[in-house]
């Protein structure tokens, strides 16, 4: 018979045939021939012996793949042993079963034998790798007891070579041994400690692969001893990867990134007693200028997950500080693309140091108690900006981090504004574009984040004005562009009126001109806002506003879409701000018409959808009624977008191939490339413009329930199963939404569907309603008990919160329940309405719900790991166990504003039972209220304490809790920082002094003095005097309560007098 060598060709051809034939008469005595062919260089002779092989692996079953181990094992060509062993790991699976059991050990014992035996490193590992192939077909099911106990022995080895083809083995079978013997957990611990600190770098390494494995496959709930193994491979794990970046190989150092992301994600009690360590190591490694970017980044990864998911366990350790001043530098650092020279390349951000360390500042500002984190980031700023400091670098960070941590740490930035403003608005001429830049980030924040921060209007906006007609920079354009938006929006009517015509010649110059397409659509959402806030002030300029607009809405190249989408959202605001709709009247049909045609499906264009929905609800808004023609139209939008699929993005074509086949196959020919994508399953767009574009259809549909509700009546029933599956959306952008469309919908139900029959008579006022108004009140209710339960985003929770609070008031009107009136809970559960709530047992479980947010133990407040002592043991002798009891980010107060709105409400349906009801209620907000929580946290306590004490009324729950809140509320009028705390304790003063009657008499002369103080003049400024308190809202409630007091105390002498 001819052979395969003898049926090669003289030369090699460039393309081997389509399809080879196999050489004839070929038997298992051909295959090192065979295995020698597929060597070859010549395409042709490859093809044959491809052929070949696969036609003796067919017909000769076991006896082939015991034939490739022989030669695997016995060839005296590394080569040849080498390939015949990759060729052994693809094959042994898919014919191991026509092995008798016999020669299945014998072939194990083999495998082990060259495992220990083989010279070649490359050979051995392939051995390896067949090794790997078999135990997961045979551990699982208990056939290779042996091979623990083989592993164990080699990764003890004097050999090098053999122990660190024992942790390559360990890597790959980690997942089977650890899931079917957990007895060897321990052992394996202790070997991979050995392994990491081996005197071979080769070992270390391949340890830390077997390390990573371990780690990412350990039980989720495993055992506290299981947790303690984990735990004593952290510092080893550190050490590797200190060692490989002290070599220069920080590839193998980036392996233990991987396995602190893997501890701090799964198993994050492993690292208690650690995180200070792990913090420092990561630090220094981010800070490490001569390494190379993706390392660096890596290191502030592992730490970013901590932050955002153990902010907790990063305070109790005390190393929030030290990791702030090491971040705040690397927020000016240059990034990678500028340090090459290439400044106007629109890269991607997150191949930058600066921009993973900035979202790291924020990530800190957001989840730690702010007084952990303002300080240092002040002190840094007020150095970094300093006139004396020349290092551009600085200046950029020290501007950009107050700019970060302004949504995070807004209550003392509030404080801090007279000092912070000045130097910000001077960097906005600084000879860097980077410090220009940061500066108008960082100004647009304020106005976004900060309480009364639009106080410096007259400071920043001419700033930013001159600003712009100098600026050449496209980059800061578009940012200083961004202050205009942010500050215009919130300024009030009078105060913006000045500004209308220096922003709309700032737009006019873009429209006209040749600006940059992302500084032209900043601008004109700049006029948005300027629009929205300045109501009449734009009428005088529509005949030259109206024409640009149109010019902008005709556009169609790709570049011009934005600007398209902004254009409609300038035509909205127009239409619903003050005066609008008369002065649009004549302009309503062509801009619902441009908003329809960014519908067009040739456009395609997400964000054009977004604002069409934008510019529908504005418009339903100032029209009302009137809106009536258009709405089944839009409406018809509003459900193809609520219906478009949210979108699966794959990283390759094959990725979509293979999940549109099922899942993997298992293909025994398949080639290791194949299988190197295992597991990688699906990327999730989680947020896209699709999402945006939802959760603008909520706010239209929400706009239409709530302007046209007759109009919109006969829509509410096929709306509500889709809102409602809304609110359980996977963003929580259209969860908030479909909560608060919900609503709108329910009460619109409430509001067409005619009042019960009976509801006059007293004996059948407790039936419960029974119209079919109430199916959208229970889906809106329920949506909101979900959320309560289950949502873990607070912005969500809080909005589910606030919508159910409009439902049940709109329910409890409907009873004829005076809301404004004090005691409402002692005739709101008489009703049917409430009646109807009462039996769907939505009082008592979403009271139950918020009792749980008051109390932390909420969803979206949880830290699973919260009773893990996560400090080292010296830490915990410091610190006393109970010294962070009461910390809590600043923006924890988000959910408890839900709490606020949702309370009162309840009460007032509550009926005679509230008072004992909500007792558990007003203790945990009496927590709430102690000098060491935020004051941000403690003005919503008290304005949620006053409301749920208005609506219980003069009763003795009130007098229980009276005398305590007073004193406190006397407490913060004299010393509390910010106006709001201040408004709010004036105002909750004032109703508790009217309510608490004789409990509270005691307390009358100190809160009217405590309350003069508010009303009392700064003589300091002598003719042209001020009020010593600035915020006109306190003064109005400070006079409020000063009334109050004072008709209390008539009331309580008026009564004195008729008894005595």
């Amino acid at each position: 018979a001819d052979t395969v060598r003898g049926l090669m060709p003289p030369r090699a051809k460039l393309k081997a045939p389509a399809s080879a034939a196999p050489a004839s008469g070929a038997t298992l005595e051909h295959l090192p021939e065979i295995l020698r062919a597929l060597l070859s260089a010549e395409n042709e002779s490859r093809g044959v012996a491809e052929a070949t092989l696969k036609a003796l692996v067919r017909d000769a079953r076991g006896q082939c793949i015991a034939a490739l181990l022989r030669h695997a094992r016995g060839d005296a060509d590394a080569s040849v042993r080498q390939l015949a062993a990759v060729v052994l790991k693809r094959k042994v699976l898919a014919h191991w079963s026509t092995l008798p059991p016999a020669h299945q050990e014998e072939f194990k014992n083999a495998l082990l034998e060259g495992v220990v035996r083989e010279p070649v490193p490359a050979v051995r590992r392939a051995i390896a790798d067949v090794v790997s192939k078999v135990a997961k077909a045979t551990v699982p099911m208990g056939a290779w007891s042996a091979l623990p106990e083989f592993l164990a022995q080699c990764a003890q080895s004097p050999e090098e070579g053999h122990r660190e083809v024992a942790f390559v083995l360990f890597a790959s079978l980690t997942e089977t041994i650890v899931g079917t013997m957990t007895r060897h957990y321990a052992t394996l611990g202790n070997l991979f400690q050995s392994g990491l600190a081996d005197a071979s770098l080769r070992v270390r390494v391949a340890a830390l692969r077997a390390a990573l494995a371990l780690a990412t496959n350990a039980p989720e709930k495993g055992s506290k001893d299981e947790t303690e193994i984990l735990r004593g491979l952290v510092l080893p794990v550190l050490a590797v990867a200190r060692n490989a970046i002290a070599a220069g190989e920080e590839k193998d150092a980036s392996l233990a990134f991987e396995v602190l992301d893997e501890l701090v994600e799964a198993q994050p009690k492993a690292l208690a007693g650690r995180i200070e360590e792990v913090v420092a190591f990561c630090v220094q490694v981010a800070g490490a200028r001569d390494l190379d970017a993706v390392t660096r980044r890596r290191a502030l990864d592992a730490v970013s997950f901590l932050a955002r998911h153990k902010p907790k366990a990063l305070c109790r350790a005390k190393v929030v500080p030290p990791l702030l001043r090491a971040l705040c530098p690397l927020c000016g650092e240059p990034k990678e693309s500028e340090l090459a020279g290439d400044a106007d390349v629109d890269d991607e951000d997150e191949a930058h140091v600066q921009t993973v360390a900035a979202r790291l500042v924020d990530l800190l500002a957001l989840n730690a108690p702010a007084k952990h984190v303002l300080p240092e980031v002040l002190a840094f700023a007020s150095h970094a900006v300093s006139d004396a400091n020349d290092d551009p670098r600085l200046r950029h960070a020290g501007v950009a981090v107050l700019g970060i941590v302004a949504e995070g740490c807004a209550e003392g930035l509030e404080r801090a504004m007279p000092q912070i403003v000045p130097p910000v608005v001077a960097a906005l001429r600084d000879g860097s574009r980077d410090v220009r830049g940061a500066a108008a980030f960082a100004l647009g924040q304020f106005a976004e984040c900060v309480a009364d921060a639009t106080d410096f209007h007259a400071a920043v906006l001419p700033a930013a004005f001159a600003a712009l007609t100098v600026e050449t920079d496209a980059r800061c354009l578009e940012r200083t562009v961004y202050v205009l938006d942010a500050w215009l929006e919130r300024l009030e009517e009078g105060d913006v009126a000045p500004y209308v015509k220096p922003t709309l010649d700032i737009a006019y110059a873009a429209i006209d001109g040749a600006w940059a397409f992302k500084t032209r659509e900043a601008v004109l959402g700049a006029v948005a806002s300027a629009a929205a806030a300045a109501g009449t002030a734009m009428h005088a300029h529509l005949p030259a506003l109206l024409p640009r607009l149109e010019k902008c809405l005709t556009a169609s190249g790709d570049d011009d879409l934005r600007s398209r989408a902004r254009a409609l959202e300038v035509l909205g605001m127009l239409i619903s701000a003050s005066g609008g709709a008369e002065a649009m009247a004549p302009h309503v049909p062509a801009a619902m018409a441009a908003a329809a045609a960014g519908f067009d499906e040739e456009l395609n264009y997400s964000e054009l959808r977004e604002y069409g929905h934008g510019l529908f609800a504005e418009t339903a808004e100032a029209l009302g009624e009137r809106f009536a023609p258009y709405l089944p139209a839009c409406l018809e939008k509003a459900r193809a977008t609520l219906e478009l699929d949210d979108g699966v993005v794959y990283d390759s074509e094959d990725e979509r191939d293979e999940a549109r086949r099922g899942g993997d196959g298992d293909d025994s020919d398949a080639s290791d490339e194949s299988e190197s994508g295992f597991g990688a399953g699906i990327n999730y767009s989680v947020f896209s413009g699709v999402v945006e574009e939802k959760a603008a259809a909520c706010r239209a549909v929400a706009s239409y329930a709530h302007s046209c509700p007759e109009a919109f009546a006969p829509f509410v029933a096929a709306f509500a199963p889709t809102l409602s599956a809304m609110a359980d959306h996977m963003h929580d952008v259209v969860r908030a939404q479909a909560h608060a469309a919900l609503a709108r919908l329910a009460q619109c139900a409430l509001r067409v569907a005619p009042l019960p029959g009976t509801a006059h008579l007293s004996h059948l006022a407790s039936v419960p309603d029974a119209s079919p108004a109430f199916d959208i009140v229970d889906a809106s209710l329920n949506a909101a008990h979900r959320a309560l339960s289950e949502d873990d985003d607070r912005d969500a929770v809080c909005a589910a919160m606030e919508a159910a609070a409009e439902v049940i008031k709109s329910v409890a009107r409907r009873d004829g329940v005076d809301l404004d009136a004090g005691g409402a809970a002692a005739g709101g559960a008489s009703g049917p309405g409430a009646a109807r709530l009462h039996a769907g047992k939505h009082v008592e479980g979403l009271a139950a719900l918020c009792l749980r947010v008051l109390e932390g133990r909420a969803v979206c407040q949880e830290d699973v790991d919260d009773d893990v002592d996560f400090r080292s043991g010296e830490a915990r002798r410091e610190t006393p166990d109970d010294e962070d009891e009461d910390e809590e980010a600043e923006l924890g107060v988000v959910v408890l504003e839900g709490c606020a709105e949702l309370l009162p409400a309840l009460v007032a349906v509550a009926g005679a039972n509230a008072a004992a009801a909500f007792e558990p209620h007003f203790a945990a907000l009496a927590r709430r209220v102690q000098p060491s929580r935020p004051e941000g946290q403690r003005s919503v306590a008290y304005a949620t304490l006053v409301e749920m004490v208005k609506a219980l009324g003069a009763s003795s729950a009130v007098t229980r809790v009276a005398p305590v809140t007073l004193a406190g509320c006397i407490a913060e009028i004299s010393r509390a920082h910010t106006a709001g705390l201040r408004r709010n304790c004036a105002y909750c003063a004032g109703v508790l002094a009217e309510l608490g009657g004789e409990a509270v008499a005691a307390q009358r002369e100190a809160l009217v003095a405590a309350l003069c103080g508010l009303l009392a003049r700064d003589s300091e400024d002598g003719a042209d005097w001020k009020w010593a308190e600035r915020d006109a809202g306190t003064r109005d409630n400070a006079a409020g309560a000063a009334a109050r007091a004072m008709g209390a105390e008539r009331a309580a002498n008026a009564d004195m007098l008729v008894k005595e």
